[in-house]
């Protein structure tokens, strides 16, 4: 499955400022998806929809299949975006299919900036990041995300919950991110992170963790780490982290694992991880 972020707010998966939004500041606030399965010839879905965007105030749903634009057919994720956006205002025509109704949607594009700002967020290097982000942790964000790809490429890196961002067990109490443990395991870092507890208390993808719970978790086994930084209980949990060179501390309450997946509109479909609008007919579109 490949996704395309045409100004998805206030999703914390999507980071990065396509290349096509840079060149086209003008967009309708949608995420797009398609799956790339070798065998089936499967529709483009609306992902996400932006809050306050105009594809919201359109009325258009997670779930809605893409078909036209400007009554001409998408023949795919990379024609979607480079006909959606737009580098100049101006109304867009979409056909959508939601179930076996199709219906047609004229929307008027706005500022990307605008729509950010709308949301309490802003762009930096390239980067959607919340308003109060310092230009000093964007350049750390930025060099981590290249330290920990190079370990990636290196082979040193182990994830700490690698399904989809959640531990096996969804029934499990998690913080609602990822672990990146590298560079032979002297740092730790907050890798995907969605919508949930630690995200609402301030805790963002990059983050360098210090100490969970007054423990150092460095040195630690994966399963180890798992166990510090999860609980058959809500329990409460203090993470101190390094960010940009200063030391902060966050708290909030472990959230079940299968309550994130539901605010981060998922579900579990035969043991994998499945956006819950998809509906059941396209659902091999999804499969591994």
């Amino acid at each position: 499955m490949k996704s395309l972020c045409l100004v998805a707010l206030g999703c914390a998966l999507c980071l990065y400022v396509s290349a096509q939004e840079a060149k086209s500041p003008y967009v309708i606030g949608v995420t797009l998806w398609a799956s790339d399965h070798p065998q089936l010839s499967c529709p483009i879905f609306v992902g996400g929809v932006g809050r306050n965007s105009p594809a919201a105030q359109a009325g258009i749903q997670p779930g809605d299949r893409l078909l036209t634009i400007d009554g001409i057919a998408v023949t795919g994720l990379e024609d979607a975006s480079k006909r959606l956006p737009s580098p100049n205002p101006g109304p867009v025509v979409v056909g959508l299919g939601r179930g076996e109704v199709h219906y047609t949607a004229t929307i008027q594009r706005e500022d990307y900036t605008t729509l950010l700002h709308n949301n309490g967020m802003k762009q930096l290097d390239r980067l959607e990041v919340d308003m109060d982000t310092t230009e000093a942790e964007v350049r750390d964000l930025l060099a981590e995300q290249q330290a920990v790809e190079g370990a990636f490429r290196a082979g040193d890196v182990t994830v700490a919950f690698p399904d989809h961002h959640y531990p096996a067990n969804k029934q499990l109490y998690y913080p609602g991110f990822e672990v990146f443990v590298w560079d032979k395991g002297q740092q730790i870092t907050v890798g995907g992170i969605e919508n949930g507890p630690a995200y609402r208390s301030g805790i963002r993808w990059g983050d360098r963790i210090l100490t969970v719970n007054g423990v150092d978790p460095h040195g630690k086994s994966i399963a180890a780490m798992e166990a510090l930084l999860s609980s058959p209980q809500p329990a409460p949990m203090v993470l101190t982290i390094s960010r940009a060179g200063t030391q902060k501390t966050f708290s909030f309450t472990l959230e079940q694992a299968s309550d994130v997946l539901r605010e981060n509109r998922w579900k579990v479909v035969h043991g994998q991880i499945v956006p819950l609008w998809i509906p059941d007919k396209y659902l091999p579109c999804f499969e591994k």
